[in-house]
């Protein structure tokens, strides 16, 4: 009788095995998938920080870099102390995974760069706090500002402007957009961490994570359908909210928008100065488009690269084998780009 029971399961499991080992060299041979293993946890303010003190590995067919984060989850090469140094200049970067430099070493990113024009144009030494996480939207650099960026006492802060950002921030339910102003929603927006720290539990998974190409196609594969999931719902009741409001149309634009304003006013609190940095598409090798709305160079200090992007045309500026983040040429095109900015202000 026993054995009618342990025989079918015995063979559920073999064929388990089988079928992930052939999904596994399928995905290998056939398709290779982008290992871009993200390190996060839940922060102490109710959104993702990277995890502190992490030494991992993106691999895909185009690269293959080296990311490590300090004990305060930035992708830095040692500790930075709250307290700023005389004659140093601060610069706070909040961004999300193109910000963070994915898909090149910490030396080739375009934050890399900046620092080392600058310190070269002013003489002196300038420091780079990067609170980018792979992810993030506008809503939750503010929280990442207010909690911990205003901290370091930067001079400068730059924050990142992505096509996905009013998306993101829609998605994340943490602020709306209500009568004009600028309301707190909810206090948290920790997408797939729980579940992430669960399974981080188990003996050996944490290799799998690094190392699975079919892993990371289904968790790629999830990860989109339940943000299509969420965004729909935030959508749906983002129209129930503002049905009968004049401005419901553009709420996505609105609240990204009076969010940016906001973080601006959470920079010069702090003495530093604001800039938008903004990430322009890649449609082809040669064709590359700002979607940045023309409100942003109205109000802010923004940056696009877009014109020497296009003066570059045809030279490997975005990786094309993997999630289309910037090269080191690239980077050294934004870099070079932002460093001009800075000089300016």
């Amino acid at each position: 009788m026993l054995s009618n029971i342990i025989k079918p399961i015995f063979i559920f499991v073999l064929l388990c095995i089988w079928v992930a080992i052939a999904g596994e060299l399928f995905m290998r041979v056939m398709k290779p998938q982008p290992m871009l293993p993200r390190y996060v946890t839940a922060g102490d303010f109710g959104i993702r920080v990277n995890m502190p003190n992490k030494d991992y590995v993106h691999t895909t067919p185009d690269y293959k870099v080296y990311l490590h984060t300090n004990s305060k989850g930035i992708r830095a090469p040692k500790d930075i102390p709250y307290t700023k140094k005389e004659g140093v200049t601060r610069i706070v970067l909040l961004g999300d995974s193109f910000g963070m430099g994915y898909g090149v070493n910490l030396e080739d990113s375009f934050s890399e760069v900046m620092r080392r024009k600058l310190e070269t144009s002013w003489g002196s030494p300038v420091e780079i706090i990067n609170l980018s996480v792979s992810g993030f939207g506008t809503a939750e650099q503010l929280l990442m500002f207010q909690n911990e960026g205003a901290k370091y006492q930067p001079d400068i802060v730059i924050s990142t402007w992505h096509t996905t950002d009013d998306k993101e921030n829609l998605r994340s339910g943490l602020f709306d957009y209500v009568d004009d102003e600028l309301v707190v929603k909810n206090d948290t927006f920790l997408p797939g961490v729980k579940q992430r720290e669960m399974l981080m539990k188990i003996p050996g998974f944490n290799w799998v994570m690094d190392n699975s190409q079919l892993y990371n196609f289904l968790r790629g594969r999830a990860a989109s359908f339940v943000k299509k999931i969420m965004l729909w719902r935030r959508s749906t009741a983002e129209v129930a909210t503002h049905s009968s409001s004049q401005s419901a149309a553009p709420t996505y634009s609105l609240l990204t928008f009076s969010l940016a304003k906001v973080l601006k006013s959470e920079a010069e609190k702090v003495g530093a100065k604001f800039v938008i940095l903004d990430i322009p598409e890649r449609r082809t090798r040669t064709e590359f488009s700002s979607e940045l709305p023309e409100i942003y160079r109205q109000h802010f200090n923004t940056v696009s690269p877009i014109q020497e992007l296009r003066d570059n045309s045809g030279q490997l500026l975005y990786w094309e084998n993997s999630h289309g983040h910037w090269t080191p040429k690239g980077c050294e095109i934004v870099g070079l780009k932002l460093a001009e900015k800075l000089t300016q202000l």
